[in-house]
């Protein structure tokens, strides 16, 4: 059988110095790293054609999600080793398309053996791609090809024009968005703090992930704190202190304090050293060194949490700090429940089920870790909303079951009932949806995420002018928020008839993809009919399937004509139904 198809070819950077240094280890390693591959390729609409020794042979369809395979599995091989001992092990990738013969279970082509060169000359880590393969592809955003030119290829003949793949400069390599206009200034009668990414001093990337994840959880511990405002992850890393003057990030955040800090690396043990800023006078009103093993590192955050808190006793009730901890003992499973976060917020089918994927394998480590029960739901609440799923009503259940799932491992975790309202809301279950957000925000005000889903859930409930006033107390929060924000808010002005409104927040958007569906009926509701047009098509692109007699069981609106208007801008604006 004779195909064409999307080629890649990995590789293990020097196995066979590994084999010698360590053999056992070194087995176990590239034996886990295949297993990943087998779990997540098929999400991508892979297969595994070939496996020998150290080296995997990989056909796709697609040379787009040939591409989003080949960075994702990269970006999974660099941020598990974080939580390894010993010297990862890395791989190379080529990239190429062609004709591909199969016989015997066996896959053999020309353009089989180019990959494999482009797989050898790749830096460790790398990704080397064809030109043949850059012209079968679409741009990606948030990825750049770099020209290598067209250098030598062992027993190859004809010159190949190859490409480095590598992040762009549109999208910040810490997941942050880019920065918006600086919020208007307001005043502020709690203190407010900006905790901002811990900066990566050990020379290993892989460690950025580590600073990053810390300093989430900082800001989580940080939140539960009512009297203190602290601004959201999303705005927050998108300032160092090294490159930026206090002042700048005073003014744009518009915060009183800073917690910045730093992290070297020496094997398994970890040297942080923080500092409690305050803006105003530029001073340092408590700094500390603290040497941990990495399995110590959820104690850790306690103690610097508490630590900022006593510096600002006299403004915080400390009698609403709990030094229960909601961590997992496992560092593994801390770390894929926060690889998986990041690919949900990609709302594309391959990320959600690559993300469940790594809930999945987090509950194997630490059965009752809450956070990986609540992220799970989500997973299946997605499958749902988007039909990604066979079953998309078993989906919906699902979510319902791991929500729960959550609250009971931990009952003082906001997140596990605010992923239970997100799941009861869709399934029409008004009150009670309302009742878990509001208990979430009870167990943490200052969450910026649950505070916008909330006010998300408020539109569907006849209350779309709170909703409109607690986006805006989110976006305070979060003042570089990202964009499902502006989402939620155009939502909220849709459901208020106000079509001028919600044209003019989608438009906000850095990506406006998931408006496209509003921004067509609303141009339509306006008489705008090319520009809803426009929008319409933009909708069939992005989701081919798409049609209205399915999408309009999704909004739960609790009041019928909300939808219908809905529906009747979608019609007009030429959507199949």
């Amino acid at each position: 059988m004779v195909k064409r198809a999307a080629i890649l070819i990995a590789d293990v950077v020097e196995f066979s110095r590994h084999m010698e240094q360590d053999e056992g280890g070194s087995v176990d390693q590239v034996a886990r790293s295949i297993r990943l591959f087998r779990s997540l390729i098929g999400d991508y609409g892979g297969q595994i054609a070939q496996i020998a020794g150290d080296g995997i042979l990989a056909l796709f369809d697609s040379a787009d999600r040939t591409l989003q395979f080949a960075v994702q599995i990269q970006t999974e091989f660099r941020d598990q080793s974080v939580w390894g001992n010993g010297e990862p092990i890395q791989f190379r990738i080529g990239l190429n398309v062609g004709e591909v013969t199969i016989h015997e279970a066996v896959a053999y082509g020309h353009c089989i053996n180019v990959a494999a060169r482009l797989q050898g000359m790749a830096d460790p880590g790398g990704i080397l791609v064809t030109g043949a393969f850059r012209s079968a592809m679409e741009a990606t955003p948030g990825l750049s090809l770099r020209s290598v030119g067209q250098p030598r290829l062992k027993n190859l003949s004809e010159p190949i024009d190859i490409y480095a793949v590598e992040p762009s400069g549109a999208t910040p390599t810490n997941g942050a968005i880019r920065p918006r206009d600086a919020p208007l200034s307001e005043p502020v009668r709690n203190p407010s703090i900006a905790v901002l990414a811990v900066s990566n001093l050990s020379g290993d990337p892989r460690n950025d992930h580590l600073c990053d994840g810390f300093s989430e959880d900082i800001i989580a511990n940080l939140s539960r704190f009512r009297n203190l405002m602290v601004i959201a992850r999303h705005s927050a890393f998108l300032f160092n202190l090294n490159t930026n003057p206090t002042e700048v990030v005073k003014r744009q955040l518009g915060v009183r304090y800073i917690l910045w800090g730093s992290l070297r690396r020496a094997g398994q043990r970890l040297r942080f050293a923080f500092q409690l800023i305050d803006a105003a006078s530029d001073s340092v009103l408590w700094s500390d060194r603290f040497k941990v093993e990495l399995d110590e590192l959820f104690d850790l955050q306690d103690e610097i949490a508490g630590a900022v808190a006593s510096r600002l006793s006299i403004q915080i009730d400390l009698a609403e700090w709990r030094q229960q901890s909601p961590y997992p003992r496992d560092m593994r499973a801390y770390g894929l429940v926060l690889r998986g976060q990041h690919l949900i917020l990609k709302f594309t089918k391959a990320g959600n089920w690559h993300a469940r994927r790594l809930f999945e394998e987090a509950l194997g480590y630490a059965p009752e870790y809450s956070r990986a029960h609540s992220a799970l739901s989500r997973t299946h609440n997605l499958d749902w909303r988007y039909a990604w799923a066979p079953r998309p009503q078993r989906s919906l259940e699902l979510a319902i079951v791991f929500a729960r799932r959550s609250k009971e491992f931990d009952p003082l975790d906001a997140r596990g009932f605010a992923e239970l309202g997100y799941a009861k809301l869709y399934r029409r279950q008004h009150d009670d949806a309302i009742a878990e957000y509001e208990q979430a925000l009870s167990l943490n005000p200052n969450d910026s995420d649950i505070i916008a889903e909330y006010a998300d859930a408020l539109a569907y409930v006849e209350q779309a002018q709170r909703s409109v006033e607690l986006m805006h107390k989110a976006m305070r929060l979060n003042p570089h928020y990202p964009d499902w924000y502006l989402w939620y808010l155009a939502d909220a002005y849709d459901t208020l008839g106000q079509p001028e409104n919600v044209i003019a927040t989608i438009q906000r958007m850095h990506d406006p993809s998931e408006g496209q569906r509003m921004l067509a009926a609303n141009f339509a509701h306006l008489g705008m009919t090319r520009e809803a047009q426009a929008a319409a098509r933009e909708v069939l692109r992005l989701h081919p399937g798409f049609k209205i007699g399915v999408w309009r069981e999704r909004p739960p609106y609790r009041d019928k004509a909300i939808i219908e208007r809905y529906v009747e801008g979608l019609r007009k604006a030429g959507l199949p139904d």
